[in-house]
């Protein structure tokens, strides 16, 4: 897809109708293009196809170059996708957004729809131009790094919602879905570390330097971007702390259940124990017609003797280690 844009007399972006009415001055977006495309834009803007190709790569990592006169600005931008399986969960994750810049046209190239460019068209930036390609590109990085701050707080966001969930009811999928959050915290730390790179790496510039705005600019957007990524960071603590938390929970369950089961076990040990002496082949020192219920009250009491003799031993064993936990130094030795 290739969209041409440019800034009418009042500063309203407006969008060429056709490729061919396109003037030195334009912001051309590429989006997943085809060969044909690409071509097209490289005769349109004397950009080497090869330098659109690369851009397009989503493996090509975040980095600053130059080739001829072209500048070459690639940065990891925020997208979301959602779960083919399940329409409700967000996958977040980063694609490379590439920005080339010559003396008439900047071109923004990506392999597939992101968050930033659609953002950036629906509410400019104060002072937007396309007049100097590099405050553009300073422009858009810092409403990147904005980006990634809207879309921790929607990470946030869904979480607590998981975490809400799970406290009602603990299941597997809720699980899965604090992992898949996780996952996504780490590529966003990723893409907000290269970027970070990028945007110290321009302040060296001579085109940045030598202008004080663009440079003004790009300082708000290195700490927009380092804020971006404290955030980052301590969204993945409190994400792997709550998820270490849920999994306690779920083994504390499991062990509670196991406990039961092994107290009922051994309660309805002593009726089969019962239930074998009496069937065995030899005379026991009661009648016939009075031994069934003699089986049957002993097996009953003994039962019933076991199962509070049991409670009685865990209800202290439990009382025993929570005073521990809450008196620990009294217990240590001299």
């Amino acid at each position: 897809m290739i969209l041409a844009h440019y800034l009418d007399p009042n500063g309203l972006l407006k969008t060429y109708d056709h490729l061919n009415e396109v003037s030195p001055g334009a912001w051309i977006r590429l989006v997943a293009p085809s060969d044909e495309e690409i071509e097209q834009v490289a005769a349109m803007t004397n950009i080497a196809p090869s330098i659109l190709k690369g851009a397009l790569d989503e493996e090509e990592a975040a980095h600053l170059d130059a080739e001829g006169d072209v500048r070459i600005i690639v940065v990891d931008v925020p997208t979301t996708q959602n779960d083919e399986l399940n329409p409700q969960t967000q996958h977040f994750f980063t694609v490379p957004l590439a920005i080339l810049l010559n003396e008439h046209y900047v071109v923004t190239a990506a392999s597939r729809q992101n968050l930033v460019i659609p953002n950036l068209v629906a509410k400019l930036p104060k002072g937007f131009s396309l007049q100097t390609p590099m405050k553009f590109a300073v422009q858009l990085l810092y409403r990147n790094a904005s980006m990634f701050v809207t879309t921790l707080k929607q990470v946030d966001y869904n979480s607590e919602l998981i975490q809400k969930r799970l406290r009602e009811s603990l299941q597997n999928s809720g699980l899965f879905e604090l992992m898949n959050l996780s996952k996504s915290l780490v590529y966003l730390s990723t893409g907000l570390n290269a970027d970070g790179v990028v945007l110290e790496k321009m302040r060296a510039l001579e085109e940045v330097q030598r202008t004080p705005e663009i440079m003004a600019l790009l300082d708000d957007a290195v700490i927009e971007n380092r804020q971006a990524a404290e955030m980052c960071a301590i969204h993945r603590d409190i994400l792997s702390g709550s998820m270490d938390t849920f999994a306690s929970v779920i083994s504390n369950n499991m062990n509670t259940v196991m406990k039961t089961l092994t107290v009922l076990t051994l309660v309805l040990t002593i009726p089969m124990m019962i239930g074998g002496f009496f069937g065995m082949n030899f005379i026991l020192p009661f009648s016939q017609e009075e031994g069934f219920w003699w089986a049957v009250g002993g097996s009953v009491v003994l039962s019933l003797a076991s199962g509070v003799a049991l409670s009685k031993y865990t209800s202290r064993l439990k009382r025993q280690n929570m005073h521990f936990a809450w008196h620990p130094k009294k217990h240590r030795r001299k």
